[in-house]
């Protein structure tokens, strides 16, 4: 099902309209918070997918990317991400990408305290937060990619389970010691040397201060490991259990309040679990994890 984003709006000529700028916008944010590598290849079908679109404002996009230089187009192949993430410099239309963040946390942050039901129209959350329904979709649409909210069947959108209570974050925790740990251990544990790199590269920029990230880009940055070490685990049960707990915890990032030592501190431990790995000792590897999460347990967020 498509959303009624559709190809009425689809000008030919003078450029993208501010419904295909603003899907632009949306592609960026994608490449950007998942850190794609240059030479990705973009298919229509699979944006179609993920944005829940048709095809031609899709396509509009694309170009207007591939105008501004962001991708470029190979014959017969379709386009292809010609930048780095981090370099790319984004002015479309659709809202200021602290706009965006601002009204996604706004979100975030009113249904974690009760004040946002499970289900809302876009009708009702235009007027609560007074911004225009494209700004608006948009930041819906990057809450669905999060996992966070789906579009209902017809009309309005639905928040996803969370941990939304102190009982549900421990009992979230107490999983996790028993699986993360544990996927270490897998004898099928088989480390992805270059997906290592890039993981550690991210969190040697956290650690320089090279990169100061927002509460979303740390959740971002620490979701993406735990997410590394079960993929390596060769586990697929592992890694889905490890992949939801990332959903479920992701709309706790909205307020990190744990300050900047913790930060330090956790990329740190992930580092030295990271470089246990490096040098073959899962067993070391797993004790780290065990006290990570121990850790990082005690950390309890306050629920409305």
């Amino acid at each position: 099902m498509t959303t009624d984003i559709d190809d009425q709006d689809e000008p030919e000529t003078g450029g993208p309209s501010k419904l295909q700028a603003d899907l632009a916008g949306q592609i960026v944010d994608h490449i950007r918070r998942h850190r794609l590598p240059v030479g990705h290849h973009f298919t229509e079908l699979g944006l179609v997918e993920e944005f829940k679109v048709s095809r031609t404002p899709v396509r509009a996009a694309l170009r207007h990317l591939a105008d501004l230089c962001i991708l470029e187009t190979q014959p017969r192949r379709g386009f292809f991400l010609k930048v780095p993430s981090d370099a790319i410099e984004w002015r479309g239309g659709g809202g200021r990408a602290d706009e965006l963040e601002d009204l996604y946390l706004a979100i975030a942050a009113d249904r974690m305290k009760g004040n946002v039901d499970g289900e809302v129209s876009e009708a009702d959350l235009m007027r609560r937060y007074g911004v225009p329904r494209g700004t608006l979709i948009r930041a819906l649409n990057r809450m669905a990619q999060d996992g966070i909210v789906e579009r209902k069947m017809g009309h309005g959108w639905q928040f996803m389970p969370t941990l939304n209570s102190d009982e549900a974050h421990d009992e979230s925790y107490r999983f996790r010691l028993l699986v993360e740990p544990a996927g270490l251990l897998e004898p099928s544990f088989t480390l992805d040397r270059a997906w290592a790199r890039q993981v550690r590269e991210a969190h040697e920029k956290v650690l320089s201060g090279e990169v100061k990230p927002t509460a979303m880009e740390f959740f971002d940055i620490n979701a993406e490991f735990h997410d590394f070490v079960a993929a390596c685990s060769g586990n697929r049960f592992i890694h889905q259990s490890v992949q939801n707990q990332n959903r479920l915890r992701r709309l706790l990032s909205y307020n990190w309040s744990y300050g900047e030592d913790r930060v330090v501190d956790s990329c740190r431990e992930h580092l030295e679990i990271l470089h246990a790995l490096e040098r073959g000792d899962q067993e070391w590897a797993a004790a780290l994890m065990r006290r990570h999460l121990t850790v990082s347990s005690k950390e309890r967020p306050e629920f409305g």
